[in-house]
């Protein structure tokens, strides 16, 4: 039986390696199946360092910077309610964007929460969204009381559920960013804040720093109900917690 050549073995890695990399890239571009999650991991080194945003480009490119924020309640040592300083979670995330791009690939959780939040809540009539932004830092609702609440404001089912879901991920992020950032203290509420500011105008684009900063639109502020406090698993609060301790 012939020896195999270098150049024999050569030619049968790189084949391997090619088919390998296509059955991959099959994986990765099939609708989500449990095939496709059980390889999950082997394909990760496919998936884009950005965002495919055609809102890069016109008709419509991005006017406005958005900011995920979260603030917990506690009690202080003399048994009154107080609240945290806000932390400014798109912050923490946009530091791994611009000054860590490789080594990473996170920094899009807010990029796809505020948009869900925002539309999800606009959709809602003035008594809906009383039912979500009015529940009191002292006795905030559970979810199975805020579903009936809403349910009885005449939210309709399907946009129910899916308020429900951004709500609860945004709750459950900012209790596992606030208990990373304040451990000492025993959160009793937790709430975000999606801010909103409209970038320089074309107009004042020439000027000086100062300038372009005194010619932008004021800073919004859509400030959300208070939640109780739902953490994530271990795994994904010890995620948080790194996350943050890495780029604040």
């Amino acid at each position: 039986m012939p020896r195999p050549t270098l150049r024999s073995c050569f030619i049968a890695v790189a084949v391997a390696i090619v088919g390998l990399h296509l059955a991959a890239v099959t994986l990765a571009a099939l609708p989500p199946n449990r095939y496709s999650d059980a390889a999950r991991g082997q394909t990760a080194y496919l998936n884009p360092y950005f965002t495919q945003n055609w809102r890069l480009f016109a008709p419509s490119p991005i006017a406005e910077d958005r900011s995920l924020r979260f603030q917990g309640a506690y009690l202080d040592a003399d048994g009154r309610p107080a609240r945290t300083p806000w932390v400014d979670w798109t912050a923490v995330e946009l530091d791994l964007v611009r000054h860590r791009v490789v080594g990473g690939r996170a920094g899009y959780v807010t990029n796809k929460l505020v948009p869900s939040l925002r539309s999800r809540t606009s959709a809602m009539d003035t008594g809906q969204q009383l039912v979500v932004t009015g529940a009191p830092q002292a006795d905030p609702p559970s979810w199975d009381a805020l579903t009936r609440a809403l349910r009885s404001a005449g939210t309709p089912a399907a946009s129910l559920r899916g308020f429900l879901r951004y709500e609860r991920a945004a709750t459950q992020l900012g209790t596992d960013v606030l208990q990373s950032r304040f451990p000492q203290l025993d959160l009793t509420a937790v709430r975000y804040s999606v801010r909103r500011q409209g970038v320089v105008p074309y107009a004042a684009r020439g000027g000086s720093q100062a300038e372009r900063d005194a010619a932008r639109p004021a800073t919004t502020d859509d400030v959300g109900g208070w939640r109780r406090p739902t953490p994530g698993s271990s795994a994904e609060r010890t995620a948080v917690r790194g996350f943050d301790r890495r780029h604040r």
